[in-house]
């Protein structure tokens, strides 16, 4: 059985290669990204995107809580997969990503779609506890001194038989 798998330019070539072709926006804020020097490692590789899409899709997942929202990029990709009645609740507290993401969202057509909820995660998170909120999967890439604690909390919102995925772990 495979424990890890290292995706090097030559797979994630191939991947894209034999995918369908990303939305035109996807495009923009990679390009966007790109200009942002050592903080575009904060986006999510096209592959990954892929890999949620198929989850989204595998699965018929609904709602979505991602903890780091950025640019956007990973809300816009899962957004697309989602049937019309999906949604996803995306936390973040740097308000000026936060607002790039929004503009990206709305240059796409899909800001009905998503909501960021501006602030730290863990009081959202908290707060969401409260209100009973459930979600079909999770995303977690925000600060990873934090991961423990989100996932402790996150753990909680999940639905039964939901997805928990956490970034660079």
């Amino acid at each position: 059985m495979i424990k890890s798998l290292k995706i090097s330019k030559k797979l994630e070539d191939y991947i894209a290669h034999h995918s369908y072709e990303l939305n035109p926006i996807q495009k923009e804020i990679i390009n966007h990204n790109e200009k942002m020097g050592s903080q575009k490692k904060m986006q999510i590789s096209v592959t990954q995107g892929y890999f949620f899409q198929f989850f989204i899709k595998s699965f018929n997942i609904k709602k979505v809580l991602e903890i780091g929202t950025f640019t956007g990029y990973s809300s816009l990709t899962m957004a697309l997969a989602l049937p019309k009645n999906g949604h996803i609740s995306s936390l973040d507290k740097n308000k000026e990503t936060s607002e790039i993401a929004k503009n990206f969202f709305i240059k796409a057509g899909i800001q009905k779609k998503i909501n960021i909820f501006l602030g730290p995660a863990l009081d959202s998170l908290k707060k969401f506890k409260n209100d009973k909120k459930k979600f079909d999967m999770i995303f977690i890439d925000a600060d990873k001194m934090n991961y423990k604690k989100y996932y402790e909390k996150s753990i909680r919102l999940l639905n039964q038989g939901g997805l928990i995925i956490i970034d660079n772990v």
